[in-house]
C-alpha cells in the first residue's frame, strides 16, 4: 500500500500537528498547502521527529504546496508548475501516473462563475499535460474550493468526476461531439451523518456554497484507469494525540486548521 497525506494547514505554523499527522498515518508523501513554514524548517521536524528517510522530491516551484517523501521510489518530483497546480510524478510500483496538485479559487474572493471557468482552464491544462507528457493516468489532489457536486468538478468541459466506480468505468462521455476521459470521484461517499468520519473537511455555515455547513473542499479524483489502483480514503480528526476538531465536531480553526486533512490509500505501489 501506498500512502499520500494532504492537509491545507491554513497559513499557519502546525509543524508539531504535521510531525504527528505524518507518524500517525504513515505516510509516504506528506502535501501541505498553505504552508507558510519554510519547507526547509518542516523537512528538518520530520527528519528529527519522524523519519530520516524523509526528503523533498525535486522541485521548481514551492509556492503553494510543500511535498515531502520517505521513499524515492515514488518519485514525486515537479514536471510542470501552472495557474495554481503543480504536477509530479508518481511512480506506483510498474505505473507511471501523474499526480496533479490543485489548489482552487477560493468562495470567499471568488463567486461560483469565476470558480466554473478556473475549472475549465484547468480541464485545458490537463488535456495540455496529458499529451504533452503522453500519460492520462492522472490523480488530482487538493483543495479544489468546490463540492463534488459543483458544475465544476462533473461537467464534461469540467473534471468530468463521477460519484461511483460503475459511472466513471464507462470511460468516457460524450458531449457535443466531443468524448471526454470520465474520472472517479470517492468524495462522494464521506458526506454526512452516515459515515464514519466527520460530514465533510471544511465547515462554513456562511459559505457562498449553501446552508449546507459542512463542505468536503478536499478531494481527489482518478482517471477510470487508475480505478483498480485506488484503495481508500479517508477524512482525518486526529494528528497522534492532537485532536484537530473543536467541541463541536468541526475543524479547529483557533488550535490547527480551518480543513481536515485526507488520506489516499493506493494498492501496492513501493519498489
Amino acid at each position: 500500500m501506498t500512502r499520500i497525506v494532504f492537509w491545507n494547514v491554513n497559513n499557519r505554523d502546525l509543524t508539531d500537528a504535521v510531525c504527528a499527522l505524518a507518524v500517525s498515518t504513515a505516510a509516504d508523501v506528506l502535501i501541505l498547502n498553505e504552508n507558510t513554514v519554510p519547507s526547509s524548517a518542516t523537512l528538518h521536524a520530520l527528519q528529527r521527529s519522524v523519519s530520516a528517510d524523509f526528503y523533498y522530491p525535486t522541485f521548481i516551484s514551492e509556492k503553494r504546496f510543500h511535498c515531502f517523501c520517505r521513499n524515492a521510489s515514488l518519485d514525486v518530483s515537479e514536471i510542470h508548475e501552472g495557474f495554481r497546480t503543480s504536477v509530479r510524478k508518481f511512480r506506483l510500483g510498474h505505473q507511471r501516473i501523474l499526480l496533479v496538485l490543485v489548489h482552487g479559487l477560493d468562495v470567499r474572493n471568488y463567486d461560483s462563475n469565476k470558480r466554473l471557468l478556473f475549472t475549465a482552464k484547468l480541464a485545458d491544462e490537463i488535456k495540455f499535460i496529458k499529451e504533452d507528457k503522453k500519460n492520462n493516468k492522472l490523480v488530482l489532489l487538493g483543495d479544489f474550493n468546490m463540492n463534488p457536486y459543483d458544475d465544476g468538478m462533473n461537467e464534461a468541459e469540467g473534471l468530468n468526476a463521477m460519484m461511483t466506480k460503475a459511472c466513471a468505468e464507462k470511460r468516457t462521455r460524450g458531449y457535443l461531439t466531443k468524448d471526454y476521459d470520465l474520472y472517479y470521484n470517492p468524495m462522494w461517499s464521506l458526506f454526512g451523518d452516515n459515515t464514519k468520519g466527520p460530514a465533510g473537511t471544511i465547515y462554513n455555515s456562511k459559505s457562498r456554497q449553501g446552508p449546507y455547513g459542512w463542505s468536503i473542499f478536499d478531494q481527489v479524483i482518478l482517471h477510470h484507469l487508475l480505478i483498480p489502483f485506488f484503495q481508500d480514503v479517508e477524512i482525518v480528526t486526529k494528528a497522534g494525540n492532537h485532536s484537530l476538531m473543536d467541541k463541536n465536531g468541526h475543524p479547529d480553526a483557533k488550535n490547527a486548521s480551518d480543513h481536515f486533512p485526507i488520506i489516499v490509500d493506493f494498492h501496492g505501489g513501493q519498489q
